[in-house]
Order: C-alpha cells, then structure tokens, then sequence
C-alpha cells in the first residue's frame, strides 16, 4: 500500500518531512499541477543519501521540484518522492579577501545577491531577475542581461546516487544555453556552488539590482502566476518575438495564456490545468516553425507523470 511506503521512507529519515498526498500547486510559481505521492522537505545531505537508497530499493521515481519556479507538475500529479531542499540548504559563506562565495542550493537567487552585496561581493546582480535557487541556476545555468551562471561558477558540489556526495571544478562540466550536465534528469542534484565574484561598492550593487528589478516590473507579466520563460532562446532569434510575430500574444485556452506584456511567458489567469498550457506549448511551436521554419526548445521543464 502507498501509505506503507511513506510511512517506513519517514522511519529512514533522520531531519526531514515526509508528506502524503501533498498538494504542489502552492509550491510552484505557475500555481498549477496534482498532488505528490510523497513531499519530502530534505534537511541533511544524510537523509538525501538515505531516501535515494529507499527509492533505489523499491524502484520509485525521484522529482527534484527546487523552488518550483521553472516547472510544470502535471494535472495528475507526481509518483514517488518530489523533493525540495529546506533550512539546511540556504547558507551563503563569502570570503571578501578572496573574492568568493559558497551558496547552498536552497537559497533563493534574491538572498544570494542581497548577502554577497552585505560581504561587498558583486557581478550577479542579474540574479535578482530569476526567480528560483542557486540550485536551480547552476543546473540550467540561468542568465540574463548578458550575464550567466557559468561565467561565475568556480566549483560545484552535488550528489550523485552512484557515488554519493562529490565536489568538483565547475570545468568539468558541459554547460551550455539554459542547460548543464547537473540537471536532476541527469542523475545529478546539486547541493552548493562556490561563485567567484568581485568586490564592489554598496551603492553600485544596489544600483544594479535596482535596475534589473525595474527592468523585470517593466517587461515581466507580474498580475498572474507564471513559470518564467517557457522557451529558449532560438539562435539569432528572441522566442517572445516570434511568438508575437505569429499573432499569438495574448492567445488563450481555457485559463490558460501567452502573456499580453511578454509573449515568452504563459500566464495562470485562474484556474488553469497543465493540460491547457502544453496545448498553448504545441500550438506556439506548431505556429512559428510553419511560419519560418524555427523550432521552440522549451526552457520550462515539464515533469514527468511517473508510472
């Protein structure tokens, strides 16, 4: 029975939660999806050993949510063990003399920014631009404004169910656009990033934070939830422009729509179902490469029902 599995995956675990049947609609920023078999706030790189062990040994799937920020749960929900990183995993350690930073992955973007500018570090102010984790920055390398995770990033430590926990030179990683051989659906999970950052005066972080905040007021749909940009960028293209050029901005299935401010984005106007926003997916792609031949590669990553 499913509630036997749940309850004995709460015996293994020392610090973390476990909880059955949790609604995800309130965990992610899209407002939209069914319930977790098994919510577990993670509070000990111990207990993420553990709960990969118990998974291993009953051959369930494991979904990495983060801060749910860049995610799309199904209208049906998740099977198996969605995991979020709780208190443990929000520490910052700056060294001003050298210039570095050590985020865990649970620490919001905003709060990375804020206490490397309280160390006098800067050069990632763009952060403030995206919502979600250091975690998941480091996975999908997210940038903006010309500035990019990678760029940044000196060292990267991670689990891996194969080997356990591992520390590694950012270096030996393949990062690319929006994407890293870190991601979750690689086998990998993050757990800090060491940032190799620049000293810089209060008033100029805060300058730059301000201005990539306004930037975001003034050209990010801020009135309905939403999941980010659902598309990358195509080579020598911008996704919201093509979407737009197609007619599309502003379309609408059920409550679910391409944003009227920015056509990369599709907003939750009520109550919208992960099965109307896939079709807005299908129909933008469908759209734009018939009318000029260019594919959409989705940036928002879709979450697997499991079985």
């Amino acid at each position: 029975m499913k509630a036997d599995w749940r309850a004995e995956l709460q015996t293994r675990l020392t610090a973390s939660t476990v909880r059955r049947d949790a609604p995800l609609k309130k965990a992610v920023t899209l407002r939209i999806g069914g319930p977790a078999e098994a919510l577990v706030d993670l509070e000990s790189e111990g207990d993420l050993a553990a709960l990969f062990e118990f998974v291993g040994e009953r051959a369930l799937p494991v979904h990495m949510l983060g801060k749910g920020s860049n995610v799309l749960v199904p209208d049906a929900g998740l099977r198996g063990a969605v995991l979020r990183l709780g208190k443990a995993f929000r520490h910052l350690q700056a060294d001003a003399a050298q210039g570095t930073a050590t985020a865990s992955a649970g620490l919001t973007n905003a709060a990375f920014v804020e206490q490397c500018r309280l160390s006098g570090l800067g050069g990632m102010e763009y952060l403030v631009a995206i919502p979600g984790s250091i975690g998941g920055a480091i996975a999908m390398n997210a940038g903006a404004h010309d500035g990019e995770t990678a760029a940044f990033l000196e060292a990267v430590r991670f689990f891996d169910p194969q080997r356990g926990v591992c520390q590694a030179l950012a270096k030996d990683f393949a990062f690319a656009y929006r994407h890293s051989t870190l991601c979750g659906n690689e086998g990998r999970f993050v757990l800090a990033g060491t940032f190799r950052l620049r000293p810089m005066a209060d008033r100029e972080i805060r300058a730059r934070r301000q201005r990539y905040q306004q930037w975001r007021r003034e050209h990010q749909p801020r009135d309905f939830p939403n999941c980010g940009s659902v598309f990358k960028n195509p080579p020598g293209h911008f996704a919201a422009k093509l979407i737009d050029e197609a007619g599309l901005k502003g379309h609408r299935i059920g409550d679910a729509q391409i944003s009227e401010k920015h056509a990369n984005f599709i907003v939750n106007r009520r109550d919208a179902t992960a099965a109307q926003v896939l079709a807005l997916v299908d129909l933008a792609r469908e759209t734009v490469y018939r009318r000029i031949g260019v594919t959409l590669e989705l940036e928002m990553q879709v979450l697997p029902l499991g079985s």
